[in-house]
């Protein structure tokens, strides 16, 4: 009989009932007998027996992971306000809000929550976002109206915010936060579904207590509408009476460089995901009596982001690759995987021309063409994500760089708080 060799075999007589315990069955039990019985035993069937526990254990280890249920065809409601100060000096902030867009919708997309399915199943459930945007601060609004606007009611056409936000300007200096945080708290559609997220995210850089509305009143308003406010104040350090405020909203004070420019850093991914977020276009099918404005608009919203920066141009495109990035108001790919009966029901004069005068199963035809077509691309451009970000990730911890406070940094940290609060990841 080959010996064994000393120091594995003294391990293994030291660990054997461990192993018995840990894997469990016949198998643990044979092997542990193979090693402190009588019956002497080969080197051939000794390797096959420790094969044998290698493969229960694996087993065991993948029995324990954790299985995510299937995704549910109900998508929870995100509903988010940005509330910006277009007063004079506040450039940087409008900046950071129209190149932080496309990340910050695309990180809130990634949440999800198990929920009870039928029959006691559960099912992972997603989110859809719901933007809205006023200015306040600026003296080209009138002064009875508090220098406050709604700039774009929520919506889930990201690219027409994009086209709010772009056309958005500085002048003038009368900040009135808390009477801005009223008007959207009263001045929106907030949804009453009690899974409905509802955030008010407010940034501006004079004292917050200024104009008739009190820190008090403008955070009970909308603590009484379920709406979490959180509170970026723009400049060094922390102004106490944002502080102030930020107790009453029972939220974290953020505080940012506004004037910061995140730097671009290319990786080898770069142009690939470029051109297939353009390709992704020609795909999109648009219908109704706002269907080719909106066409036209997504296009806009590729050459503003491009002209911002490379990397804003690539956030836009990788979110264009997810189900956030949502058109069924003016899409019929969209439209159709919300309602399975729209080319049913919807009259051909509101179809695009290449679906007009054919049969049901010619458009169906069509659209499955443009849908795999879709899906192809945005695989592609998943994959090209995944690695794009451990691309960049290796090359953020090479750099080690002072990290700097903006708006991309700190939005989403008392967003991801209330989510955890309600069972999202």
């Amino acid at each position: 009989m080959t010996d064994r060799p000393k120091t594995f075999g003294c391990w293994l007589r030291r660990h054997s009932l461990t192993l018995v315990a840990a894997v469990g069955g016949a198998t643990g039990v044979a092997y542990a007998a193979a090693w402190h019985g009588d019956t002497p035993t080969s080197t051939s069937s000794t390797q096959t027996t420790v094969s044998i526990v290698k493969h229960e254990a694996t087993t065991l280890k993948e029995s324990r992971k954790e299985v995510t249920p299937p995704r549910d065809t109900v998508r929870d409601t995100v509903q988010i306000a940005l509330l910006l100060d277009t007063s004079s000096s506040m450039d940087g902030l409008i900046n950071q809000a129209r190149s932080h867009l496309w990340t910050m919708v695309d990180q809130m997309g990634k949440l999800t929550r198990v929920v009870d399915g039928p029959s006691g199943t559960k099912l992972t459930r997603g989110v859809k976002v719901e933007l809205a945007l006023y200015e306040y601060g600026n003296d080209t609004i009138s002064a009875q109206r508090g220098h406050i606007r709604q700039v774009q009611a929520f919506t889930g056409d990201l690219d027409k915010v994009s086209e709010k936000l772009t056309a958005l300007f500085t002048k003038g200096g009368f900040e009135y936060v808390g009477q801005a945080i009223e008007v959207a708290a009263n001045g929106l559609r907030w949804s009453t579904d009690p899974d409905t997220m509802k955030f008010v995210f407010v940034a501006g850089n004079e004292e917050f207590d200024q104009g008739p509305v009190s820190a008090a009143w403008a955070m009970k308003v909308a603590a009484g509408k379920g709406i979490n406010v959180q509170l970026i104040f723009c400049g060094h350090g922390k102004d106490l009476t944002w502080a102030s405020a930020a107790t009453l909203a029972k939220s974290d004070l953020t505080s940012i460089d506004q004037n910061f420019v995140a730097q671009h850093i290319p990786s080898p991914q770069d142009d690939q995901i470029l051109a297939l977020g353009n390709e992704l276009n020609s795909t999109y099918m648009a219908y109704g009596t706002e269907g080719q404005s909106s066409l036209a608009r997504q296009t806009t919203a590729d050459r503003s982001s491009a002209k911002m920066s490379p990397k804003v141009a690539l956030e836009r495109m990788q979110l264009k690759s997810k189900k956030t990035y949502d058109n069924r108001m003016w899409d019929v790919v969209d439209a159709i995987e919300n309602d399975g009966k729209f080319l049913e029901t919807t009259p051909d004069e509101q179809l695009p021309t290449e679906l007009r005068g054919k049969t049901l199963a010619e458009k169906q035809q069509i659209v499955d063409a443009n849908t795999s077509k879709r899906n192809a691309i945005q695989g592609k451009i998943a994959k090209l994500e995944v690695e794009r970000t451990a691309f960049l990730e290796t090359a953020r911890a090479k750099a080690k760089g002072a990290a700097v406070n903006s708006l991309e940094t700190e939005l989403m940290k008392t967003t991801k708080k209330v989510a955890s609060q309600k069972g999202y990841k």
